[in-house]
């Protein structure tokens, strides 16, 4: 069975595999298992360390010398800068770097190579991302409405139905960009807040990431500060957004994106 996907390295180079000669044969992209640890005959613990699969590849075309050498070349840079690539199926990428290739099936007309590509990933998950912006205004807690409860803040009129919704059926990590002007921003996702001593000046903004458990203060001259430190440590910066449907509120008066990152052992099936 042939297979269409592709791969992009880390400066957006891109192989089709499925069309113009470079053809992906029936391969173990879906495969996955998980490593146990066990205690007194019982499972205790799940978890997977570096993953390494096989993609069997045929290039057959008059220009094949010249997609060998792009194959070649496109993987080759992200293991010579120690950046990921990606492989995409559908909605869903998986994050990695080709670490081997091996040659058969040499035809003298040079037309026809097979290779044999080994693909490894110290993340072994497939990731769909879903991006939700909220505008300025739009959500905001502090002022107007005053209910006569022990709500933590009052909130404004203008916050009714702003949700955020993860479709996926697991918690999912996320990547949140809070744009400036904000003073000690904190967006409220489903209860949980994430909270930021720091001030985000126009046209700068604070990435929070949670798998890379960082939180970034990118300013307009490209300089970057660590505000990890400054983080509310009393709700954790790095809660996983809960499945569903979740109510969103802000402290302030900002924008800000908030990107999902739903994590599978396998793509999706489509």
């Amino acid at each position: 069975m042939l297979e269409r996907f592709r791969y992009i390295n880390h400066i957006n180079e891109v192989i089709e595999f499925g069309s113009g000669g470079i053809f992906a044969n029936q391969n173990d992209l879906r495969d996955f298992s998980w490593d146990m640890s066990t205690r007194n005959g019982k499972i205790t613990s799940f978890s997977r360390g570096v993953v390494s699969k096989t993609i069997p590849v045929v290039v057959l075309s008059n220009k094949a010398t010249e997609l060998k050498n792009r194959i070649f070349e496109v993987c080759e840079k992200d293991v010579q800068a120690m950046q990921h690539g990606r492989i995409i199926i559908g909605d869903y990428y998986l994050r990695c770097f080709v670490t081997a290739s091996q040659k058969s099936n040499y035809l003298p007309s040079r037309k026809h190579t097979e290779l044999a590509l080994t693909v490894s990933t110290d993340s072994p998950y497939w990731i769909k991302e879903t991006k939700t912006t909220f505008g300025y205004g739009i959500v905001s807690e502090g002022t107007n409405l005053d209910f006569n409860n022990d709500f933590a803040y009052d909130y404004t009129s203008n916050m009714l139905g702003k949700e955020l919704n993860n479709t996926g059926f697991m918690p999912a990590n996320f990547k949140m960009l809070i744009y400036g002007p904000a003073e000690n921003p904190s967006v409220k996702i489903g209860g949980h807040a994430y909270t930021v001593n720091v001030s985000v000046a126009r046209n700068e903004y604070l990435a929070i990431d949670s798998i890379s458990k960082t939180v970034i203060l990118k300013h307009t001259d490209g300089a970057e500060t660590n505000c990890l430190n400054l983080r509310d440590k009393d709700s954790y910066i790095f809660e996983k957004i809960p499945a569903g449907v979740n109510l969103v509120s802000i402290t302030g008066d900002f924008k800000f994106d908030v990107t999902l990152l739903e994590e599978r052992s396998e793509p999706k099936w489509i």
